[in-house]
């Protein structure tokens, strides 16, 4: 089975070309065994993975003294790992998987790319929710955030993507759907990164970002990532006014470009 996976720092996204699935990114390590119980909720997840224990998902959110979901940029992680395997885990088919995930622009080096595939192309043995898996990722190939979802941009020529995520902000440049390099970069804070965000103020610093990159009024500019609703009306009021959502549900526009990817590669 083929499969994408865009394990983002505040909710990890799982697509098969049949699913669509979406949960959140937290992480609860070594938890107490929880003495009442009620009734599951769809993304309460209890795991067990080489000698650590906890909960994820919204069981993380609800139950844990130390939840927390690592917001950085790179996903060379235990916790990318696990909301990886999570996935594979509850909602793959069969036990091996040839797969495609994400990493940040400014991140996506031979020497990361290299750590991520030596983390996950192994056979991993998941406990989540009292059923024990074997799982095998065969395959495992890394596509730059933002920049994959521009293949969901209509057109051709030069198409300026901006991938608003809860811990960083990916700026990619496609040229007749060639990802090109020299215009394309990340900041290292998202939606989730201030302790009070000031949306407006975050939006002109995303916007002069770009305008400081040579970034033109007029160019072809798509906004996606959980916080580009909220950017969308600044960027357009000051610096993009033809900016628009890359779709109408841009949360998932990043894993949909990973499945054309993974379709490509193994179909």
């Amino acid at each position: 089975m083929y499969a994408a996976i865009d394990a983002g720092n505040r909710n990890t996204k799982f697509y098969d070309g049949k699913q669509l699935i979406k949960f959140p990114s937290a992480i609860g390590i070594n938890e107490l065994q929880r003495n009442l119980k009620g009734q599951r909720k769809p993304f309460d997840f209890e795991w067990e993975y080489e000698g650590k224990c906890g909960f994820a998902g919204t069981l993380a959110e609800d139950e844990s003294e130390y939840a927390e979901s690592r917001k950085d940029d790179s996903k060379a992680h235990f916790d990318a790992l696990l909301r990886i395997l999570i996935a594979l885990h509850q909602f793959g088919v069969g036990i091996e998987f040839n797969i495609v995930v994400g990493q940040p622009i400014a991140t996506h080096t031979e020497e990361e790319k290299t750590a991520i595939k030596n983390m996950l192309q192994r056979r991993h043995d998941l406990i989540v929710n009292g059923i024990r898996k074997t799982i095998v990722i065969r395959r495992c190939e890394i596509s730059p955030e933002g920049a994959a979802a521009g293949l969901l941009a209509p057109g051709t020529g030069i198409v300026r993507v901006i991938d608003i995520g809860s811990g960083s902000v990916n700026y990619a440049t496609l040229k007749d759907r060639q990802y090109i390099n020299k215009s394309s970069f990340t900041f290292a804070e998202g939606m989730e990164s201030k302790s009070n965000l000031q949306v407006a103020a975050f939006a002109r610093q995303i916007g002069t970002k770009s305008v400081n990159r040579k970034w033109g009024k007029g160019d072809a500019v798509y906004l996606c990532g959980g916080g580009a609703p909220a950017i969308l009306p600044y960027l357009q009021e000051e610096f993009f006014p033809h900016c628009q959502l890359l779709e109408p549900d841009p949360f998932f526009s990043n894993v949909k470009a990973f499945y054309m990817i993974a379709r490509k590669i193994y179909g």
